[in-house]
């Protein structure tokens, strides 16, 4: 069995102003993997919401920040040393408006391409080789800020694509788990 992801995070803002945003998109599918798991996330260091699983023969943690977005890299980083965890062993999901709601990009590494919360990460870890998820929250209306945009609601008309995301995500952290993150990219991208 191959696996070579030990950390699943989910990018978000911390409190019920934040919830059900779609710049909380990262906590809502990391969610989604953790109730069907069965688990539930704990506090670790006042700095994360953290959940772990034997599941699949090794351990595997989930973690949600309890930082503003701008700063989850400290959370991140300090979780990632305290287990000796590697940047290419983290999988990051977070919300991206230049992506249709409803669709989603794997890459292995790259820039933040502008998002604060993936900056965050690059800077604390110094790496950028972390394979992450982009979750479609776009377009972005020619009327709204940006800032506006990511931090309102989804709204009713989006279930039936925030749920087949919730399933996307589910399936490729089973697959990651099961198969290795490369193995795992590949069955989805032929998908």
């Amino acid at each position: 069995m191959s696996r070579d992801i030990k950390l699943f995070v989910g990018l978000g803002n911390l409190g019920r102003k934040y919830e059900s945003t779609r710049h909380n998109f990262g906590f809502i599918v990391l969610d989604e993997i953790a109730m069907s798991k069965r688990l539930e996330f704990k506090t670790w260091e006042n700095m994360a919401s953290v959940s772990s699983c034997d599941c699949f023969e090794c351990k595997v943690w989930l973690l949600k920040t309890m930082t503003f977005m701008n700063l989850s890299g400290r959370a991140i980083a300090s979780f990632a040393r305290y287990y000796r965890i590697e940047p290419e062993e983290i999988f990051v999901f977070y919300d991206d408006f230049s992506i249709p709601l409803g669709k989603y990009r794997i890459r292995m590494s790259g820039s933040a391409g502008g998002h604060n919360g993936v900056g965050s990460i690059i800077e604390h870890l110094h790496a950028d080789n972390f394979p992450r998820m982009k979750l479609g929250i776009g377009p972005l209306p020619k009327f709204l800020q940006k800032s506006d945009f990511v931090l309102s609601r989804f709204n009713q008309e989006d279930k039936g694509k925030i749920n087949l995301i919730k399933e996307v995500s589910v399936n490729i952290f089973e697959e990651i788990n099961k198969s290795g993150i490369d193995k795992a990219v590949s069955i989805v991208k032929s998908l």
